[in-house]
């Protein structure tokens, strides 16, 4: 069972978001792609009640999110005006990687720009790689940085109308 913490320090699990659709991302606030946050609110707005759920996840990974995951939370809330959850500051790549994101990366089917992987790697390429979760949790779509969240929208509509 995969577990991990939000910001506000509550327990989760991936168990918990089945029959959901998750768009799980790692964020730095310090990165010239954190403008992304308020288009990934949008995709939040748009199909939160449909059943889409964002996992929001710091990661200074990249040297770009110094502050504290509560801190991260509330700048992306002030500045951004985010409503989804921020859960803790995390490493996405090497031997500390969380166990959430090596599941994301050997399961995910990568798609878009920068959204490859790497014969040799299946490494994190930057800040705001993100990663489609289905409702059964046994499909996972992978989207580099570059890719705008609106690009995700074909994908979250055809995961939202599956059956669960």
């Amino acid at each position: 069972m995969i577990t991990f913490k939000s910001a506000s320090n509550e327990e989760y699990n991936l168990d918990q978001f089945k029959g959901k659709v998750c768009l799980i991302f790692n964020s730095a606030t310090g990165c010239g792609l954190a403008p992304q946050f308020a288009s990934i609110q949008s995709l939040y707005e748009s199909y939160h009640d449909q059943g889409l759920e964002v996992l929001d996840f710091p990661s200074n990974t990249f040297k770009q999110s110094l502050e504290s995951a509560q801190e991260a939370s509330s700048i992306c809330q002030l500045k951004y005006h985010t409503t989804f959850t921020t859960f803790e500051k995390i490493e996405v790549n090497g031997e500390n990687t969380h166990p959430l994101f090596k599941f994301l990366k050997e399961e995910g089917k990568a798609t878009g720009l920068y959204g490859f992987k790497n014969k040799l790697s299946q490494d994190i390429e930057w800040n705001f790689t993100k990663f489609l979760v289905n409702k059964n949790q046994t499909k996972v779509l992978r989207f580099g940085p570059q890719t705008p969240p609106d690009q995700l929208k074909s994908s979250i509509e055809k995961f939202l109308k599956e059956k669960a």
